[in-house]
């Protein structure tokens, strides 16, 4: 773990923020896309049924997302919901590594987008900025996890 990579995921947790009182019941997270030690691209979950973090990133990054690292606060999606999944778009976009906070705890993911994005080959690293992240969606994971009690 860089003091880079926290700086830039730091910058990521911040940027997700924006989203606060916004995404909900959607959790906060904000997506940097870095290439040669340039931001190419920025984005932040709004609003529910809008399009996520990681594909406004994209978005703004275009063409110039090839190759980039992904800073995301949280696991990117892989499934379809109200969104397609963002591991797809990520993979199209052939970024070459994924700096990611905290995996999600939703089941539909959990784990599930790491391992997709870590089988197309891409580089991930897991757990910088975890604690903050898992603060910034306090009430994201609480819910998640009494939605796992309750399945038990």
């Amino acid at each position: 773990m860089s003091d880079y990579d926290k700086r830039l995921m730091y910058k990521a947790i911040e940027l997700a923020r924006r989203g606060e009182g916004l995404a909900a019941p959607n959790p906060m997270v904000g997506a940097i896309l870095v290439r040669d030690g340039e931001i190419v691209g920025a984005g932040y979950h709004i609003f529910a049924n809008v399009k996520h973090a990681e594909i406004l990133a994209l978005e703004d990054a275009g063409e110039r997302a090839h190759s980039a690292t992904l800073y995301c606060s949280l696991e990117p999606c892989c499934h379809y919901g109200r969104t397609p999944p963002c591991t797809d778009a990520l993979i199209g976009a052939g970024i070459a590594r994924a700096v990611i906070a905290v995996a999600d705890p939703d089941l539909r993911v959990s784990g599930q987008g790491i391992a997709q994005l870590r089988a197309a080959g891409i580089e991930v690293v897991v757990g910088i900025g975890e604690a903050e992240a898992r603060e910034l969606n306090h009430n994201y994971f609480a819910a998640k996890n009494a939605n796992l009690r309750r399945e038990k």
